[in-house]
C-alpha cells in the first residue's frame, strides 16, 4: 500500500511540473521564453528553416535558428546570435523595399526592438542580452493587429524569466 501511495505521489508531482514546462521554451543560463495561449513548441524542419535563414540570407552574421514557436496567424523564431553586436543588427533590414516602415528602440547595450513592414508582412525583431549571450527573435505576422498587440517590446521583454 506505501509503494502504491509513493507511487501515486511520484506521478502526481511530475504531471504538475511538466505542465510548468509546457508553458515555457527553456533556453539557457536558467532563462526561458513563457508561451501565450494557443502557441506551441514546433520542431524545426528543414523548411522553416529555410524560411527563417531566407530573412537573414546574405548579412555578414550568423543567428542559428535555436527553437519555433507557432500561434494562430504568426510565427516566432528564436536564434542565438553569434560574432556579431545590438549595434550591427540595429543596422540590419529585413525588408529592403523603399517603402516599408520601420521603427527602431535600442540601447546599444542590452536590447533592440525593431519593427519593419509592407503592405502584407509585419515583421518584428527583438534582441535581448542576458549576462554575455544575446537572444534574437524574429516574430512575423501577416497581421496588423497581432503585431500592434503580441509583438511589442514590453510583450516581448515580459516573456523572458531568468531565474
Amino acid at each position: 500500500m506505501k509503494i502504491l501511495f509513493l507511487l501515486l505521489v511520484a506521478v502526481t508531482f511530475l504531471s504538475c511540473t511538466s505542465e510548468n514546462k509546457d508553458n515555457e521554451v527553456i533556453i539557457f543560463n536558467n532563462i526561458s521564453f513563457k508561451l501565450s495561449e494557443g502557441e506551441r513548441l514546433v520542431e524545426i524542419e528543414s523548411g522553416l528553416k529555410e524560411d527563417y535563414h531566407s530573412y537573414l540570407e546574405g548579412k555578414n552574421f550568423q543567428i542559428p535558428l535555436f527553437k519555433s514557436i507557432t500561434g494562430r496567424g504568426y510565427a516566432l523564431y528564436l536564434g542565438i546570435p553569434y560574432n556579431t553586436s545590438i549595434k550591427r543588427l540595429a543596422k540590419f533590414q529585413i525588408l529592403d523595399q523603399e517603402n516599408n516602415q520601420s521603427v527602431l528602440n535600442t540601447d546599444s547595450v542590452s536590447f533592440m526592438f525593431k519593427k519593419q513592414n509592407n503592405d502584407t508582412v509585419f515583421f518584428v525583431e527583438y534582441l535581448k542580452k542576458f549576462d554575455k549571450n544575446m537572444i534574437y527573435i524574429l516574430a512575423k505576422t501577416n497581421s496588423k493587429s497581432i503585431s500592434d498587440s503580441l509583438f511589442t517590446q514590453s510583450e516581448l521583454s515580459n516573456r523572458f524569466n531568468q531565474k
